[in-house]
């Protein structure tokens, strides 16, 4: 089955979230209201030709078949915030944009008018659909140094999304809490991001229920190995699933019942 219509023919319960893997960062989650939010998706072939990174895997989904009502950026890198579908993500006159700072000149040049996107920095709230959004601490150095981790709080869960961050544990557990359902966590090492170890090592201090590994897979000069963070995990987090997914994959998280399905990466 396409992943637009595994997206559209799911059905979430209440206290549950459907979780879909887009690859590199990029994922959606469905909410029981039947509402659809995309984060970090990387759809074309823009950081080919602005850096010269080839991507290895082919889209799972297309910028105009992912109906988002709700699309979030943690940065304005371009293998997060796509200068190429953006714009064709806009056309949609339902998507609501949620961004870090350095997201505001991208959206305005894609056409959105500030009725149709919220910036919010490290600290800051808002609540769109009746789905709350806080922007969490990340240290992506020089790099990036407006970039945030995303808190989604809807129907009682809790997914933390660290978007692209070094390991700073004290300083992200002082902005988000504990107690988290879910966290996305970069395992690649590299360009400022937190390798596998740290991110079990972080999750460990966290305390979770679930650890999904992302930013992997899409590009050599990422790196990442999935099979060492789940190496990692077993020896390392015994209280916690940790999950690769697959691309495209799906998996559905309930307040009760933990993981109730998942597609994992072969």
């Amino acid at each position: 089955m396409e992943l637009k219509d595994s997206i559209s023919q799911t059905q979430v319960s209440e206290g549950e979230i459907a979780i879909f893997y887009l690859a590199q960062a990029g994922f959606c989650f469905k909410t029981a209201s039947g509402a659809l939010i995309c984060m970090d998706p990387y759809f074309s072939n823009c950081c080919e030709r602005e850096f010269g990174f080839k991507r290895l895997i082919q889209p799972v989904i297309g910028p105009k078949e992912l109906k988002a009502d709700i699309f979030v950026t943690t940065h304005a890198h371009f293998d997060h915030l796509d200068i190429d579908a953006l714009p064709t993500v806009a056309l949609n006159p339902n998507t609501f944009f949620i961004g870090a700072p350095d997201c505001r000149e991208f959206y305005l040049r894609a056409g959105l008018s500030e009725e149709r996107f919220k910036i919010i920095a490290q600290g800051e709230s808002c609540q769109i659909r009746g789905i709350d959004f806080r922007a969490i601490y990340a240290d992506h150095g020089e790099l990036a140094p407006e970039a945030v981790g995303i808190l989604i709080t809807v129907d009682g869960i809790k997914i933390y999304n660290a978007g692209d961050t070094g390991y700073q544990p004290e300083k992200i557990v002082q902005s988000l809490g504990t107690d988290i359902d879910v966290m996305i966590a970069p395992i690649n090492g590299a360009f400022g991001n937190m390798d596998h170890v740290e991110a079990c090592r972080l999750a460990d201090v966290i305390g979770l229920k679930v650890l999904i590994a992302s930013h992997f897979g899409m590009f050599v000069e990422h790196g990442g190995e999935p099979e060492k963070f789940l190496a990692e995990a077993e020896e390392r987090l015994p209280g916690i699933a940790s999950v690769v997914l697959a691309r495209g994959g799906r998996m559905i998280y309930s307040v009760s019942e933990g993981i109730k399905s998942c597609e994992r990466m072969e």
